[in-house]
């Protein structure tokens, strides 16, 4: 499909350009969410190389384990968190996302997910794209693939942002790590 190339210097002043022209210019719901995420993502780069960050949790207590429910994630550079958010996988194989960003923009993301094995699952949203002025931008791609801890009750994986220009053509990939906490009621 496409190939990800590793960030030489101009490569990733192009990248920053591209990045704060969609942190500024963003204005819809959900791709203000994944724009600041790039943006973020953007910012570590530029500070530190990547370093993969999960651990499983020792209070995993579930029986037969499942991504179905409430979870509390982090998305992640390195050691540096570039986004936290609220997750709800649902039985029918959708998934609703509520980042921790300014709400007067919209909040809540959706997604589609599938059960790929044991234990393991992967998650796609696709996310239009709008400056300040209604203008179409592209669209921004989120990928997750997640790993349940041993009971349920944790998941850490990848995640990928992938940018696109208004005729589809790809832009840059932004890659990281995800964990999570499932959320129960007490």
């Amino acid at each position: 499909m496409k190939s990800t190339q590793a960030f030489n210097s101009v490569g990733f002043l192009a990248c920053l350009v591209l990045v704060v022209g969609l942190s500024v210019s963003a204005s819809a719901s959900c791709s203000d969410s994944l724009s600041a995420m790039v943006a973020g993502a953007a910012s570590v780069q530029a500070q530190s190389s990547l370093v993969q960050q999960a651990s499983e949790s020792s209070k995993d207590n579930n029986e037969h384990p499942s991504i179905i429910g409430l979870w509390y994630v982090r998305f992640n550079l390195g050691d540096q968190t570039i986004q936290e958010a609220y997750q709800i996988w649902n039985a029918g194989g959708t998934e609703v996302h509520n980042p921790n960003v300014d709400p007067r923009s919209g909040t809540v993301c959706l997604g589609a997910w599938k059960h790929t094995g044991r234990r393991t699952y992967k998650l796609a949203h696709r996310v239009w794209s709008y400056d300040i002025n209604g203008n179409f931008m592209g669209t921004i791609h989120l990928s997750e693939t997640l790993t349940l801890g041993k009971h349920g009750n944790t998941h850490r994986g990848s995640f990928t942002l992938d940018i696109y220009d208004p005729s589809g053509v790809f832009q840059t990939e932004v890659a990281g790590s995800v964990t999570g906490e499932r959320i129960s009621v007490e």
